[in-house]
């Protein structure tokens, strides 16, 4: 009689188990950790849902009420995107910065040798809080592109920031544009550091527009910092008001005491204030476009004049007629960036 009941037990068990759906975890799929830092508290692949084709990606921004499907394809193509697909590794991540918890994307080539090294490049995103976060079309605009060239490129969406499934809680009232929010670039360099494939002694950095500035700020405290890029950065926060007095909404809104210290903040945050704390052999590429409705074309002109009178290595290119993004000169900026990481990467 014992034995037959501890029968029926097990039959009855086993079948509640096979009839009991086996319940996903939610969210994406998380992945081994590519980096060895401890800062390093979450990572999945990029390529998810949505964006696990050209189809769904598409499929998915057409639900969009002003979505430009011959402006989508224009933009993204879908031999370029399903060739990234194929060659790179593509991930979000979230990783410790001062306590806090900040989202990232790295991208790197896929099928490198087991002994190769790869150079880095930080990007350093624009915007501030929600507003140009590296979304999944952001990734493939800006960052990849970078990546097929054969580098390592790692990026921040700052504190405050979140546009993927990640810990992060997307507090945007974190944001500093410029203040402690700088150390999340910096701390950065703890993962770079844990990943096998990394030349840790190979290191650049491309900023846009807001991103210029906190490259600046960061490469103070990088000397081992092997280039810089910035395209259509803000060099005198001061003198950006007066071309474009909206910014003080931003500013008022993000940057901390700014009502009772506004010309000490403004000037914290502009690199023509203490060029002299740049590491002073980094070679420094500026691009703009002289119709940059966002950030005016002076702004690069006084920083080169400024470095130039230091005798600071550097190059500065203006595109007539381009645009914040640089556009019609897209590509002749990213060959001018190829260019710069090639020779001094």
């Amino acid at each position: 009689m014992k034995l037959y009941l501890m029968l029926l037990s097990s039959l009855l068990l086993t079948t509640a188990t096979h009839a009991e759906p086996i319940k996903s975890p939610k969210g994406p799929q998380l992945l081994p950790a590519f980096s060895t830092a401890s800062s390093l508290k979450q990572n999945f692949s990029c390529y998810m849902g949505p964006f696990a084709s050209y189809d769904s990606w598409l499929a998915m921004m057409s639900k969009k009420p002003k979505f430009n499907a011959a402006m989508f394809g224009q933009r993204f193509s879908r031999a370029d995107v399903e060739r990234r697909q194929q060659t790179l590794d593509c991930r979000v991540f979230a990783y410790e910065s001062d306590g806090v918890l900040v989202e990232g994307v790295m991208v790197r080539p896929k099928n490198t040798a087991a002994d190769a090294k790869l150079p880095v490049v930080i990007y350093n995103r624009g915007g501030n809080a929600k507003g140009g976060t590296l979304v999944y079309g952001a990734i493939q605009h800006n960052v990849m592109p970078l990546a097929e060239l054969g580098y390592i490129v790692i990026a921040s969406q700052y504190r405050g920031a979140k546009a993927f499934p990640t810990l992060v809680t997307g507090d945007m009232q974190l944001d500093q544009f410029g203040g402690n929010d700088v150390n999340d670039i910096k701390n950065l360099l703890p993962i770079i550091n844990g990943m096998p494939e990394a030349d840790s002694e190979r290191i650049a950095m491309k900023g846009f527009s807001r991103g210029g500035m906190m490259s600046y700020l960061a490469a103070r405290d990088m000397p081992k910092l092997k280039a810089l890029i910035v395209e259509a950065g803000v060099a005198d926060l001061e003198a950006s008001l007066v071309v474009r007095p909206a910014m003080e909404n931003i500013f008022t809104r993000f940057i901390p005491n700014y009502a009772t210290e506004k010309s000490a903040q403004l000037q914290a945050r502009s690199v023509l204030q203490w060029l002299d704390k740049l590491p002073p052999k980094l070679p420094i590429l500026l691009l703009h476009g002289d119709k940059d409705e966002r950030v005016e074309v002076a702004q690069s002109q006084n920083l080169a004049k400024a470095l130039a009178e230091k005798d600071h290595p550097h190059k500065l290119v203006v595109y007539p007629g381009a645009n914040h993004g640089m556009h019609p000169n897209r590509a002749e900026a990213d060959a001018e960036t190829a260019a710069w990481l090639k020779q001094y990467l």
